[in-house]
């Protein structure tokens, strides 16, 4: 019996206990769980009614270890102070001095329960389930006492084990007639009689003990009887040359070659031509590059074509790395190449109207179609020929403009104080911010926020917003020229003009233009249209450029200088060029030489409908045209996207 002291002043007061355990029971039947009685008082009376208790088993009156997890029992009747339960910890009772903890709360209440204290001592009683145990046993203990299964090691190793190699040496007999025999077994068969030929169900009789009447495998037979062979799943090897009426409806296995069929059957990995009229509902998978010439129809939505397909109306695509390709009939080319590519288009001998060429552009280079000798393409395209012109009167000693990429903000700087911009495309100027001296050369960024100005003894100044304050970026020094990409993030000096990106750069001489792919790594010199070449401005892929020419004319070219064409009709003295990403806006400017007053120029260029190209258009990256045959040497573009330019 035991006593317990309430943690809660204001539930449960006191708890008397006993444990009591059915000692004179068959030990072997008590298994683990115990039972447990005790006193419980409530507000300093005994109990009454239904109450939870959770008990747990501890190593130590306070503190210690847990020895099971906690154990609950729900709705304890309590009469007059005094229940009684059961308890069942699993078998944690090995002669280790144990403390029985009790929590107790009434019963259909969800809060915690109430902790008594003291833990309860477990007396010397439960260790009677211990006893069970053989480590605690003395003597001779009834084999009618066990249960359970005794391990092989404490067998007798006279007894067999059925996972042991056995060696029985007294005489067996074996009287059951299910006895089942399993593994090797090995001695003489002499003395066996009454064997049954259908049990033999392992190892091999050898050739020698079969009459002569049965067939071998590696013998040469003559098979007498009239012998049918019913399963199909019988093998017959041998040359079959001389087998006759052979039923071509009852080859069910194996692939014919295809050097068996003949050459009318169509292979998917050969080039065919189906000149008949041919109607594919299923789907239908073709791998190799098939002419259909017939009449096809393909009316099932799941057929699946993979590879190229080319004819009158379907045109496949094509991918071309490279700077150049010979265009044929009803094809795609997918320009891919980093510099200008050059399609040639087919002649006009090759073609019937109505065929197809399509050319995007795929590479950053953009594209270029070039006519055979007597062929031309109408359309609506941009031209250099066709260009706007304004002139505003600010005469002055200009030296450089740039242009944004909208074509409306123009700055301008010179022989003058300060820089001077337009936000009309040119139609006006007036300065802007309060930056004094003279500059040699002026760039903007895309959208005119970024300005670049330098000088020789202004250094290099940025400003990014528009030219309203500035700050040094380089001091003084030989700056005669500057430009910088769309975004204004790239900056070059010299007698240069560089793309959207920056990684297409033009620079030049009096003489000569050379075009880089790779912001300067690699250059190419290009076509000029004159020497004398003052100043030079490109588009963001270098395929349009515009060049000045001191005390000249001002040249534009839409395909990299393969042809040009003069857009002034006096000569001028052109100190600095500028031209927007797609070409479309040229700004020029003009310093004061002799009988030149000086001014800004500012050119427009756009489509023009029923425009007539005999040599080439073009377009930039982005930009796709698909070119219809009209027959009399003549194509038309009947779709096309982005800017397409003839010159």
């Amino acid at each position: 019996m035991g006593e317990n002291r309430c943690v809660n002043q204001k539930s449960i007061c006191r708890l008397l206990v006993f444990v009591v355990l059915a000692a004179a029971m068959k030990i072997s039947a008590q298994g683990t769980a115990f039972f447990y009685q005790g006193r419980l008082n409530d507000g300093g009376a005994p109990a009454n009614g239904a109450y939870d208790l959770r008990f747990a088993l501890f190593d130590a009156v306070t503190n210690g270890n847990a020895i099971s997890l906690p154990q609950t029992n729900l709705a304890v009747p309590v009469a007059s102070g005094v229940f009684a339960t059961n308890i069942d910890f699993g078998p944690v009772f090995t002669g280790t001095n144990y403390w029985l903890s009790v929590g107790v709360r009434t019963n259909g209440n969800t809060g915690a329960f109430t902790l008594l204290w003291p833990r309860q001592p477990l007396l010397p009683v439960p260790y009677a389930m211990f006893a069970t145990s053989a480590s605690n046993l003395l003597g001779t203990l009834a084999a009618t006492k066990l249960t359970g299964t005794l391990a092989d090691a404490r067998l007798s190793t006279n007894v067999g084990l059925l996972n042991a190699g056995q060696v029985f040496s007294g005489t067996n007999t074996f009287t059951n007639g299910a006895n089942a025999f399993y593994g090797t077994f090995s001695g003489n068969g002499v003395n066996l009689t009454n064997l049954n030929a259908s049990l033999v169900a392992t190892g091999t009789l050898a050739d020698a003990r079969l009459t002569t009447n049965v067939a071998l495998l590696d013998h040469n037979q003559t098979f007498s009887g009239v012998n049918s062979f019913t399963n199909v799943a019988n093998t017959f090897a041998g040359n079959g040359l001389n087998l006759t009426s052979l039923n071509g409806s009852q080859v069910s296995v194996g692939t014919v070659a295809d050097a068996r069929l003949s050459a009318n059957v169509a292979l998917l990995d050969h080039i065919q031509t189906f000149t008949g009229t041919n109607t594919f509902t299923g789907p239908a998978t073709f791998n190799g590059s098939n002419n259909f010439s017939g009449v096809n129809i393909f009316p099932n939505g799941g057929n699946s074509f993979t590879g190229s397909f080319f004819g009158n109306g379907l045109v496949g695509w094509v991918q071309v790395t490279g700077t150049s390709q010979q265009a044929v009939r009803d094809h795609g080319y997918m320009m891919s190449s980093a510099a200008q590519a050059i399609v040639t288009l087919p002649l006009s001998t090759t073609l019937t109207n109505g065929d197809i060429v399509r050319v995007s552009g795929a590479g950053g280079g953009g594209w270029l179609v070039t006519n055979n000798s007597g062929q031309s393409i109408i359309g609506n395209f941009a031209s250099y020929r066709n260009a706007t012109m304004v002139t505003p009167p600010t005469p002055n000693d200009y030296k450089s403009v740039a242009v944004s990429a909208d074509g409306i903000h123009v700055f301008a700087v010179g022989n003058f104080n300060g820089v001077q911009a337009s936000t009309d495309s040119g139609l006006s100027f007036a300065q802007v911010g309060t930056l004094s001296g003279f500059w040699n050369s002026v760039a903007c960024s895309a959208n005119g926020k970024i300005v670049y100005i330098a000088s020789n003894t202004g250094g290099v100044q940025k400003s990014s917003d528009g030219g309203l304050s500035w700050s040094s970026l380089a001091g003084a020094g030989t700056w005669n020229g500057i430009s910088c990409s769309a975004d204004g993030s790239r900056l070059f000096v010299g007698n240069v003009a560089c793309s959207g990106g920056g990684n297409y750069v033009a620079t030049f001489t009096g003489s000569t233009i050379s075009v880089s792919t790779n912001a300067g790594t690699n250059w190419v010199s290009i076509p000029v249209p004159t020497t004398g070449l003052s100043c030079v401005g490109v588009s963001s892929d270098c395929t349009r450029v515009v060049a000045g020419v001191n005390n000249g004319l001002l040249y534009a070219s839409a395909n990299q200088g393969a042809t040009w064409i003069a857009i002034t009709s006096t000569n001028q003295v052109w100190t600095g060029v500028d031209m927007t990403a797609d070409g479309s806006h040229i700004g020029g400017a003009v310093g004061k030489s002799g009988s030149f007053d000086g001014g800004i120029y500012h050119f427009h260029i756009i489509a023009q409908p029923n425009t007539t190209s005999t040599t080439a258009i073009g377009g930039s990256q982005g930009a796709a045209v698909e070119l219809q045959y009209l027959g009399g040497n003549q194509f038309m573009p009947v779709s096309s996207t982005g800017l397409i330019w003839a010159n």
